[in-house]
């Protein structure tokens, strides 16, 4: 394994905030069932699943942390185990999807494509800071710095 060099980790605002909706979200859930169903048992059978599948993707889906180290590899780990290894230059990485060249404002995914096979996949960094989100594709090579924004020609009719 690589000299550690840069290790980019789940932000804890940001995780909280997740568990908020997610307790936003089941209490809407156990209110609407309650009221369609007038069953305290299934409402609350329901706001439980809505709740164990958010903390399921906050601590554990999410709560990953992403090391680069100096022989050009990122190791993705999930408490400190790590679950995939990449070799930076063997793949195109991206912030948008091949298909496209927007994305919406809160999605941080980062999208990375095979040199060899051309298979695209991604990795989910809903849970790093914005900033860190930002370095770690310039580290990557998926931004490149003061980069002119790109004009779009418009067709006039």
């Amino acid at each position: 394994m690589g000299k550690f060099m840069k290790e980019y980790k789940s932000k804890f605002t940001t995780m909280m905030f997740e568990i908020g909706l997610g307790l936003c979200a089941a209490w809407f859930v156990y209110n609407l069932v309650g009221k369609f169903t007038h069953s305290f048992l299934f409402a609350a059978i329901c706001a439980i699943v809505v709740l164990a599948f958010f903390f399921i993707k906050v601590f554990y889906t999410d709560f990953i942390s992403i090391t680069l180290t100096d022989d050009k590899k990122m190791l993705v780990k999930r408490f400190n185990k790590v679950i995939n290894t990449f070799e930076i230059d063997q793949y195109y990485w991206s912030e948008y999807p091949k298909d496209s060249k927007t994305k919406g404002a809160e999605d941080q995914d980062i999208y990375y494509v095979s040199k060899e096979t051309g298979k695209e996949n991604y990795i989910d960094a809903s849970n790093l800071k914005g900033e860190d989100y930002v370095q770690l594709l310039e580290d990557l090579g998926a931004k490149i710095k003061n980069e002119p924004a790109i004009k779009v020609a418009t067709i006039k009719k």
